[in-house]
């Protein structure tokens, strides 16, 4: 019979067995905040080629980048591929900085709120990669729900809702995590999730007994003692 956990004890059971890194590779923020917009549909080999020429031609300074013509930031950004988009993203992500001086350290500063906000309004911005900056490049501590995180807690018994009602719940039960705690947890879900491919994988994981409390199930409890 399978272990019901809370994802606080998920959190710790995957801590005990991995080696959490904090994980997003990048040398500094602004390198990160680029690589979440050339990440999407493609993978980590063809973002870092891409990483290197935009770093030849920018140094990743958002300032030098809004100065390149189309064709210049479409050369460096190509090996990622869906070029032409993603040139029009990083292009908007470039001017929102903008508006803030390239200041991230003030950006910091601020509500995660009012900056969340703000980047969804982004064209070519989604939930995901908001959650990614903000995290990562701005030190905001957010769950990003990614598919990973979807296979995993579907392994454990738990068919999650859509992105942001899935946020919400998991951030509720998660209200003591300090940023370093979201960005292992993050880090720890992608790298299980790369080592145990398939469902059948699970099975053989240290994950394979375990199933998480719904939050259903946590509805209920909560329920049944305020009838007691």
């Amino acid at each position: 019979m399978a272990i019901k956990i809370t994802l606080n004890q998920l959190y710790d059971i995957m801590y005990d067995n991995m080696d959490p890194t904090g994980w997003w590779p990048g040398r500094s923020d602004w390198e990160v905040i680029w690589s979440t917009v050339l990440i999407q549909n493609t993978n980590w080999k063809n973002v870092a080629k891409a990483l290197k020429d935009l770093y030849k031609v920018s140094g990743f300074l958002p300032q030098k980048i809004l100065a390149l013509t189309d064709e210049e930031l479409t050369n460096a950004i190509k090996k990622a591929g869906f070029y032409t988009r993603k040139v029009k993203t990083i292009q908007n992500l470039a001017k929102y900085f903008q508006e803030y001086s390239f200041d991230l350290e003030l950006m910091q500063e601020m509500p995660k709120e009012k900056l969340r906000k703000e980047l969804l309004a982004i064209k070519g911005i989604g939930s995901e990669t908001a959650d990614v900056i903000l995290m990562y490049g701005l030190r905001k501590g957010e769950f990003v729900v990614d598919n990973y995180s979807y296979r995993l807690f579907e392994c454990l018994g738990w068919k999650m809702p859509k992105y942001e009602k899935a946020k919400k719940i998991i951030e509720g039960d998660l209200q003591d995590f300090t940023l370093r705690n979201y960005q292992n947890f993050h880090a720890m879900i992608d790298t299980f999730n790369q080592e145990y491919k398939l469902p059948q994988d699970f099975g053989k994981s240290f994950l394979a007994n375990y199933q998480l409390i719904t939050p259903e199930e946590k509805t209920s409890e909560e329920l049944q003692k305020i009838n007691l």
